[in-house]
C-alpha cells in the first residue's frame, strides 16, 4: 500500500513523518559526501558550509541527475520505493519519475541546504507545515521555519530534477543560490516572502471535466508577461489538453490525467521559481 500523502495525514502521522525526515538528514548528507568523493571531487572544499557554495553543489547534483534520467518502471512497479527518502514517499511523484539514485542526491542536497541556511539563521527549526488556509501547499510537510516564514526544502530541487530528467531547462546554480538567499532573508523576517499570513499564489478547484484556477490578484497586474509564459508552458505539459485564460488571474485547465493536488503544486513551484524577488 502506498504511503499516506502529506495532505491526508492526521496530526500524529505528521508528527511521525517529521521525526523520520529529521532523522534522515545526517545519513543523506553522508551519502552525498561519498558520492562527491566517488566522482573525484573533494567534499570538504565543495561543501564548505558557505551560502555561495550552494551554486556549485547544485550544478553538480543537476548534472548527475540529468545523466540518471527517469526510471523505466511505473511508480507502482518500482521496487526501490521503500528505500526512497520519506519526503518522496509521502509526496506526489508522477511518472516518468526520477530513479532512486537521483532522489538520494536531492535528499543529500536538501540536508546540505538546510545546514547552510540554519548556519545563517540560527533560530530556524524543523516543524510541521501549517497555515490558516486548508489548501496550503506545505501542509503537514516537514518545514524549516522561522517566526515569519516556513519552507519545504525538497520542493524546488525535486521540481528542477524533473525538469532535467524530462529534457527541460532545470534551475541552474545561480537560480538555486538566489532561492537559498531568499529563504535566508524570509526566515529572518525580511523581504516580501516573510509575511506570516501570506495569501497563496494559486488556488485550484476541481470542476466537471476541468479545473478552475485562480492566481493571486496582484500577479496579473504586476507580472502580466510572466503569467502569459506560465500559460504557454502549462499548455505544453504532457497530459494538458487546453488552458483557457478567461480573466487576468483566472484559468480553466483541461488535464484529465492530473488531479487537483498535482496541478496546484506544479503551478506553485513554477511561480516560486520564476517570480522576480
Amino acid at each position: 500500500m502506498a504511503p499516506t500523502l502529506y495532505e491526508w495525514m492526521t496530526p500524529q502521522q505528521a508528527d511521525e513523518a517529521l521525526a523520520r525526515f529529521v532523522a534522515e538528514r545526517a545519513p543523506a548528507l553522508r551519502r552525498v559526501r561519498a558520492a562527491l568523493a566517488d566522482d573525484g571531487r573533494d567534499p570538504a572544499s565543495l561543501l564548505d558550509g558557505t551560502l555561495g557554495s550552494v551554486a556549485e553543489v547544485w550544478e553538480w547534483i543537476t548534472a548527475r541527475c540529468a545523466e540518471l534520467g527517469t526510471d523505466p518502471r511505473m511508480l507502482a512497479e518500482d521496487p526501490t520505493r521503500d528505500r526512497w527518502p520519506s519526503w518522496a514517499r509521502h509526496g506526489m511523484l508522477v511518472d516518468p519519475h526520477p530513479p532512486a539514485g537521483a532522489l538520494a542526491l536531492v535528499d543529500g542536497f536538501v540536508s546540505y541546504l538546510a545546514e547552510v541556511v540554519a548556519a545563517a539563521v540560527p533560530d530556524a527549526h524543523w516543524r510541521i507545515g501549517e497555515h490558516r488556509l486548508s489548501d496550503y501547499p506545505m501542509l503537514n510537510r516537514p518545514v524549516l521555519a522561522g517566526d515569519h516564514h516556513q519552507v519545504f526544502l525538497p520542493a524546488l530541487p525535486l521540481y528542477s530534477v524533473y525538469q532535467a530528467a524530462h529534457g527541460r531547462v532545470p534551475m541552474d546554480g545561480a537560480e538555486m543560490l538566489a532561492h537559498a538567499r531568499r529563504t535566508v532573508s524570509a526566515l529572518r523576517g525580511e523581504g516580501p516572502e516573510a509575511a506570516a499570513a501570506q495569501e497563496p499564489l494559486v488556488t485550484v478547484v476541481a470542476e466537471v471535466d476541468c479545473f478552475d484556477v485562480g492566481l493571486r490578484q496582484d500577479l496579473a497586474h504586476r507580472h502580466g508577461p510572466l503569467i502569459d509564459r506560465l500559460v504557454a508552458e502549462l499548455a505544453d505539459r504532457d497530459g494538458v489538453e487546453s488552458v483557457h485564460r478567461y480573466g487576468p488571474a483566472a484559468l480553466v485547465v483541461d488535464v484529465p490525467t492530473w488531479d487537483e493536488l498535482r496541478l496546484r503544486m506544479w503551478l506553485t513551484l513554477w511561480l516560486d521559481r520564476h517570480l522576480p524577488r
